[in-house]
């Protein structure tokens, strides 16, 4: 069985689906920001923000 359900979910890498699954899913995600997941333009934005989450978090290990 697939490690995710939910069937909006663009391919991910491992760190982008550990912060998503930390949400409830990708639905769960982005509704969490104010998008919807059926809407193409909303889920582009989802992923943008998904990027910046992880940016943000390889920014925050060069301060060690």
């Amino acid at each position: 069985m697939p490690e995710s359900t939910d069937c909006l979910q663009p391919p991910l890498t491992p760190a982008q689906r550990s912060i998503v699954k930390s949400y409830g899913g990708w639905s769960m995600f982005l509704r969490s920001f104010g998008l919807k997941p059926w809407n193409d333009e909303d889920a582009e934005e989802g992923l943008r923000i998904l990027k910046a989450l992880l940016e943000d978090d390889d920014d925050d290990g060069d301060d060690e």
